[in-house]
């Protein structure tokens, strides 16, 4: 047997951190949208329309509402249990995210074959891990495993659970579960050509093979919501890498092409003012800013934290004072997001 190098704890530290970012990333835009319902499967989180239609926009807010709403007419309602959850899942209140598991786990209970009970109690699993310890958030895996696998079960012919997995897996080394030949798996039996794609795409981002990734990104061709969203989500990671690359002038008409094939979307302009502001253009990224801030799903960005130090950049600190105040008070602001908002504004004197 070796003698124990000397960072052994270390090297341990660090796979539990990947560990955990890996069960973090199931919270990402992409994981957010849609799991089965019972048989026969249906390629929808939600047989209503309406819902399905807020959830694939990314509009939380919206989506909280009428959930609310369905939920106070029919409290035993699943899919209003699960849409609440999601639509609550960023809140910074862990008194919301805790009830939200509670009347989940009683979903799956009641209705095992629901799948979207199961992939909503997946993905609040994962957000309850983020706030509490690494071993807490270790022993979080197999659960999170289970559910999402049986919301794939529940409805193979949709893309989400399928793209939630592959997330999963090259998050993840093989020997605890995950691993490249896993997600590449999961490629079989799919029939779409621009799933088949994002999903391509995805592998290559892991191996931080961009060139594979760009080509596989500008062969998507689809008018599919749930698709979309995973377009543009894998092409705003694209956009970031080259915002922090030797090529960063190639980010700005990046996200204008994005903003162009998805023009009421916030997820386009908000790339284009980081794009902006990384080459130091702060009046083109604050325009750019301030109109993510009118878009679809502006309220998951994190805008106002961008957009107040931009503005400090430039020099205008009353308006970034302003901007940093919403982001503080923002209900569905990350923790770390409020806590920058709020260290920029002792800094500027607010």
């Amino acid at each position: 047997m070796k003698a124990p190098r000397k960072n052994d704890d270390g090297d341990r530290r660090g796979l539990l951190r990947r560990v955990v970012g890996a069960i973090c990333l199931i919270t990402g835009f992409s994981m957010l949208m849609s799991v089965a319902f019972a048989t026969p499967a249906q390629a929808a989180v939600f047989k209503d329309h309406e819902l399905q239609t807020l959830l694939d926009a990314g509009r939380a807010d919206d989506l909280e509402k009428l959930a609310a709403q369905r939920g106070k007419a029919d409290p035993d309602d699943p899919q209003a249990v699960a849409a609440l959850a999601l639509a609550q899942l960023d809140l910074v209140d862990g008194s919301v995210l805790k009830q939200n598991i509670q009347r989940l786990e009683q979903c799956v209970q009641r209705t095992p074959n629901e799948g979207a009970c199961h992939y909503a109690l997946a993905l609040a699993l994962v957000m309850q891990a983020r706030g509490g310890s690494k071993f807490k958030a270790l022993g979080s895996l197999g659960r999170v495993s289970e559910l999402a696998q049986r919301a794939m079960a529940l409805m193979p012919d949709a893309p989400e659970p399928r793209s939630a997995l592959q997330q999963y897996y090259l998050a993840l080394p093989g020997f605890i579960g995950g691993g490249e030949s896993k997600a590449r798996a999961l490629e079989q039996d799919v029939k779409d050509p621009a799933q088949l794609s994002l999903m391509r795409a995805r592998v290559a981002a892991s191996k931080k093979d961009w060139p594979a990734m760009e080509k596989a990104l500008r062969a998507v061709r689809t008018q599919r919501p749930e698709l979309l969203l995973e377009l543009r989500v894998l092409w705003s990671d694209y956009g970031r890498n080259l915002m922090f690359s030797e090529q960063k002038d190639r980010a700005v008409p990046w996200f204008e092409e994005l903003l162009r094939n998805q023009p009421n979307q916030a997820m386009g302009a908000y790339g284009l003012g980081r794009a902006y502001d990384a080459l130091g253009q702060y009046d083109k990224a604050v325009a750019a800013f301030e109109r993510a801030r009118g878009l679809q799903g502006a309220e998951q960005l994190g805008l106002d934290r961008r957009l107040g130090a931009t503005l400090a950049a430039k020099g205008d600190k009353a308006a970034a004072r302003t901007a940093l105040q919403r982001c503080v008070d923002n209900r569905r602001g990350s923790n770390g997001d409020i806590e920058d908002c709020r260290k920029q504004l002792a800094a500027l004197g607010g």
